[in-house]
């Protein structure tokens, strides 16, 4: 039986949800700019003016401004109102997946970070440092937590945490370095390396081949529609946001009991 307070906290989770989904967009924004995150009023790009708070409400003021600026009437980009909306189902689906409140906390934390980093690389071809380091806490945090039974002991559930990061970040940095030495040029960026890290820390080593697997197939199915779409041949040379699908595949991973 689920107590109460439990009950309160799976709630809170799914209604930060979209706030959270803003937060994200606006970290994927700034840090790759190098803008400062919290001391920095929001503004609209397109004038400048502050926005005050009845605009920065999430899904709500997209909707009621219709996509664009009260100020200047400059477009707001559609991808903040995605943002937010996926914030809310990444939000809702922890609070049902996790089997603790413990858990579901964490492991919306955990699927949100991962949607600032798909939207950064998305848009930057970046993978901020600060970013990839609380995704590596959040993994170890994950796998501490468990499945809140208790087993096994912590030290084995932190050296499970840590496995999967090793074999992660470790197998990338791999390839990335053969890669490099086999045809002389970057195929792979350390941020990869790093986010494979957090993502092996969060979801186990025995998740990562599903992961890498559905981020590679969903990234050739991408290029091939663009390359249909514009009339010509795959590009070899052609650069993807492979860590935007990491992300996207890893948080798909550890939602994936809700199929079940």
């Amino acid at each position: 039986m689920i107590a109460p307070w439990d009950e309160g906290v799976r709630l809170l989770v799914v209604l930060v949800g979209p706030a959270a989904g803003s937060f994200a967009a606006l970290l994927a924004d700034r840090l790759p700019r190098g803008e400062p995150v919290v001391m920095a009023r929001s503004r609209c790009r397109g004038c400048g003016a502050r926005l005050q708070w009845q605009e920065l409400l999430p899904i709500w003021s997209w909707l009621v401004q219709r996509g664009r600026c009260r100020h200047c009437g400059a477009p707001i980009p559609a991808r903040l109102l995605h943002a937010e909306v996926i914030g809310l189902l990444f939000g809702l689906g922890a609070a049902l997946v996790g089997p603790t409140s413990a858990v579901a906390v964490l492991g919306a934390m955990f699927l949100w970070c991962l949607l600032a980093l798909a939207l950064a690389d998305l848009r930057f071809f970046r993978l901020p440092d600060p970013l990839t380091g609380v995704l590596a806490g959040l993994g170890l945090a994950l796998a501490l937590a468990g499945d809140g039974s208790g087993w096994p002991d912590w030290p084995q559930r932190l050296a499970a945490g840590m496995t999967g990061a090793a074999l992660g970040g470790g197998s990338f940095w791999i390839l990335r370095t053969a890669y490099r030495r086999l045809t002389g040029r970057e195929g792979m960026g350390l941020g990869d390396v790093k986010l494979m890290a957090g993502i092996g820390a969060g979801l186990g080593a025995q998740a990562l081949p599903m992961t890498v697997l559905l981020a590679g197939l969903s990234a050739l199915v991408l290029a091939v529609l663009r390359a249909l779409r514009r009339g010509r041949a795959l590009r070899r040379a052609g650069r993807v946001p492979f860590g935007a699908f990491l992300a996207i595949a890893a948080a798909a991973v550890w939602l994936l009991p809700l199929a079940r």
